[in-house]
């Protein structure tokens, strides 16, 4: 028989008119004996095809590109909480472990997992030190080092009460930036209540941790006890309010008078 071959870049009628042909090479299949028109048939099957020689092209969001060729391997590599598995000859499944994101933030659920983090009784967060860019909220002012959480830039982050939140300074980047708890970005007053801290920033087992509670400010700020405004704003689902203003339906505010003042103004008004 004859060899034919097609490219991946062939269209499908030059496919069937190379192979529409084997009578010319065979004879009629009719006439042939069982076996080997079975053979004939198999050997059909396993048509070989191949990239060809121009190949194609990945490119990712940054726009750096990879030309896949012939004989080239294309390996898809899972990263934290997603994974990558081949289970035929033509199947990947890339999935998010768990069924969550970022491990406790569910897509399907409102709100957040009680301390998410598998069988740890707090959620841990990996905290990295890096340049700033356009995408911190303080770029341009104080250190020119910004925090990373989880490889984010200085996120806005949200604490609820009953959590327990690690925030894993181990990274060698974390070097003489000891992340701490405060009420204003500008760290005038540290917040220590429920905060415990262990090793040094940058060397193993170093972290700083968080219980929270319903009396935990609702506002916090993580920043570097050493450098200005590495860090963001946390946001706390607590009862306890600071710095609070109150306006009615047309933007006004409203004062409230405190109640020592208000029972000298009843005691004075008899």
């Amino acid at each position: 028989m004859a060899v034919r071959s097609v490219a991946t870049t062939d269209t499908l009628e030059t496919f069937r008119t190379t192979f529409n042909s084997h009578a010319t090479d065979t004879g009629d299949l009719s006439s042939l004996a069982t076996s080997t028109q079975t053979s004939l048939v198999a050997a059909i099957n396993e048509i070989n095809t191949s990239v060809s020689a121009t190949g194609f092209i990945l490119r990712d969001t940054s726009s750096t590109t990879q030309t896949i060729v012939a004989g080239n391997t294309l390996n898809v590599v899972g990263s934290s909480g997603i994974s990558a598995v081949v289970s035929a000859t033509d199947t990947l499944t890339i999935s998010i472990s768990g069924g969550d994101i970022s491990q406790n933030l569910y897509a399907d659920l409102l709100g957040h997992q009680y301390n998410a983090d598998g069988s740890n009784t707090y959620t841990e967060i990996a905290v990295t030190v890096a340049s700033k860019t356009s995408a911190h909220i303080y770029e341009g002012t104080g250190s020119g080092n910004g925090y990373k959480l989880d490889d984010v830039e200085a996120p806005f982050i949200e604490f609820k009460p009953g959590n327990t939140y690690r925030f894993n300074q181990e990274d060698s980047t974390n070097s003489t930036h000891p992340l701490r708890f405060y009420y204003d970005p500008g760290k005038t007053t540290q917040f220590t209540t429920g905060v415990t801290t262990n090793g040094t920033p940058g060397n193993s087992g170093a972290y700083t941790q968080i219980a929270v509670t319903d009396t935990t400010p609702h506002i916090l700020y993580y920043q570097c006890s050493s450098h200005g405004y590495m860090g963001n704003r946390i946001g706390v689902n607590s009862k306890t309010l600071q710095d609070t203003s109150f306006v009615d339906s047309t933007g006004t505010a409203i004062t409230f008078a405190t109640n020592a003042f208000a029972i000298a103004q009843a005691v004075a008004l008899g």
